[in-house]
């Protein structure tokens, strides 16, 4: 007898030592979905006490107005984040537990939605991510981003049971967290030459439903820059939809690798050594620039796109100094040494500068 498998779980895709792909079973990206986010939530046959996860921030922008909703059907409570680190998403996962919460409204950006990921993870109970921001594309990925003692982590989770996002919030955000985001998902183009050339260097295994799906999300971005660069809902549906799918290629890789190669780990050594870094995705984007270039590809298109949408392609333009960028790509590697990217077998700070010059990057 043949079982069929539910949309949530595509095993078919996998190898036989990988666990069956995780899928958020209901996307919601519209205007005024909030209004009815508690039919979202049947429809996901969710049921009980939930807690809402949100930052000071985002509970005035929006968390107010999903209590105010969510009330009517569910017992909710809040919580709000102090820090995104392990600790803390280790402190809510022992307070799901003290008060029985059966799931998780996480909303808000990337630091709040990574601490409900985790921590709901670590509960064994389902989050519904709800982004106030379309700012990266961790908003449906399956992996959470954290402080520990003394450095970040990309730490395995699960991805989100559902995901609604507002249309009307996320156009109202500030448009540089829309473009960041929007710079993240073009990053993708140089996060799969570094995976297919690890998979021809070290034999690494390599899945082309995900590579092909991370390809065509970047291909619509730079496609679509003219759009993107105006403050508008279609932006921010655009992009927004961008980064769901982005993080659906890595549901099905199982890893992060379609969406973060080496110019992911130029922007988490940025991240380690500066005060106050430039957004996650003006990093990469510029990083981007450079790994094309190293890989001999057509960075003028990267450079363009970026430049249409509105984000930073020079070092002046996100503060950052021409050594401390340097040192980030001579020492990217040590982020991730089991990962194999272009910048494995070593690049000299004399190569370094020749890039950042070829590319325009010290304009």
């Amino acid at each position: 007898m043949i079982k069929l498998l539910t949309p949530l779980k595509l095993g078919f895709f996998m190898r036989l030592d990988r666990p069956a792909i995780e899928l958020p079973r209901l996307i919601e990206v519209r205007s005024s979905v909030i209004e009815e986010i508690n039919l979202s939530l049947k429809r996901l046959n969710l049921k009980g006490s939930c807690i809402l996860v949100a930052d000071e921030i985002t509970i005035k922008i929006l968390g107010e107005k999903i209590m105010e909703v969510v009330k009517e059907e569910f017992d909710v409570e809040a919580l709000l984040i102090s820090e995104a680190t392990i600790e803390e998403a280790k402190r809510f996962h022992q307070i799901y537990s003290e008060k029985n919460t059966n799931f998780v409204l996480a909303v808000g950006g990337g630091r709040v939605i990574d601490v409900a990921k985790y921590s709901s993870y670590l509960s064994n109970i389902p989050f519904i991510s709800i982004p106030t921001v379309a700012s990266h594309d961790g908003i449906s990925s399956p992996r959470a981003s954290l402080l520990g003692i003394d450095k970040k982590h990309s730490l395995l989770a699960h991805s989100p049971f559902g995901v609604i996002a507002d249309i009307d919030v996320i156009s109202n955000a500030p448009k540089r967290f829309t473009i960041s985001g929007c710079a993240d998902i073009i990053c993708n183009k140089t996060a799969v030459l570094d995976w297919e050339l690890s998979n021809r260097i070290t034999g690494e295994h390599i899945s082309h439903y995900s590579v092909a799906l991370s390809n065509m999300t970047a291909e619509t971005m730079i496609k679509s820059a003219d759009i993107i660069a105006t403050n508008t809902k279609e932006a921010a549906y655009t992009v927004m939809k961008g980064l769901i799918t982005s993080s659906m290629s890595m549901c099905i890789a199982g890893s992060s690798r379609p969406a973060s190669g080496a110019e992911h780990m130029i922007s988490h050594v940025l991240e380690d050594v500066l005060e106050k870094p430039a957004l996650h995705g003006e990093q990469c984007g510029i990083a981007s620039i450079v790994t094309m270039y190293l890989h001999g590809g057509d960075w003028l298109r990267i450079r363009k796109a970026l430049q249409t949408i509105g984000a930073p392609i020079t070092l002046k333009e996100i503060g950052i100094d021409e050594d401390v960028f340097v040192d980030a790509i001579v020492n990217a590697n040590s982020v991730r040494p089991d990962r194999f990217t272009i910048l494995s077998s070593g690049i000299t700070k004399k190569a370094a500068i020749a890039a950042l010059s070829e590319t325009g990057l010290l304009n």
